[in-house]
């Protein structure tokens, strides 16, 4: 034969639509995901205040917003901090970006499983830290 089992056509045709099913289930999950994922901003303060950092799910920035307080700060001071601020706010931006995917597919997904790569790769740190 050519690799086809002797089931009934009625256990088939019901197998297949349950799979056609289940992918226009998981098609719809993800363009959910993805339109949650777009809406995604990570916001980080400054220890102090002086400056709050906002991205998007990617790590683009999206603001900055700087203090009074700031701009007392030495150039290379408010260099420093605004970096560590923007990293801060991407590592939460990942964070809600897994939490999304989570939720859409479950946490063993092999979609979960990359995006959890990807963010851990841009933050350099692992989101569940």
């Amino acid at each position: 034969m050519d690799g086809f089992t002797a089931e009934d056509p009625d256990v088939l045709i019901a197998r297949v639509q349950d799979q056609v099913a289940a992918a226009q289930q998981r098609a719809q999950a993800a363009q959910q995901m993805r339109a949650q994922v777009e809406a995604v901003r990570g916001t980080a303060y400054s220890q102090r205040r002086e400056l709050s950092v906002t991205v998007d799910a990617s790590g683009r920035l999206v603001d900055v917003e700087l203090s009074d307080a700031a701009l007392d700060l030495r150039a290379r001071d408010l260099s420093r901090l605004i970096v560590t601020t923007a990293q801060a706010a991407s590592r939460d931006a990942g964070q809600q970006a897994m939490d999304l995917a989570v939720t859409a597919f479950g946490e063993d997904s092999p979609v979960v499983a990359r995006l959890r790569d990807e963010v851990q790769a841009r933050t350099g740190q692992d989101e569940e830290q």
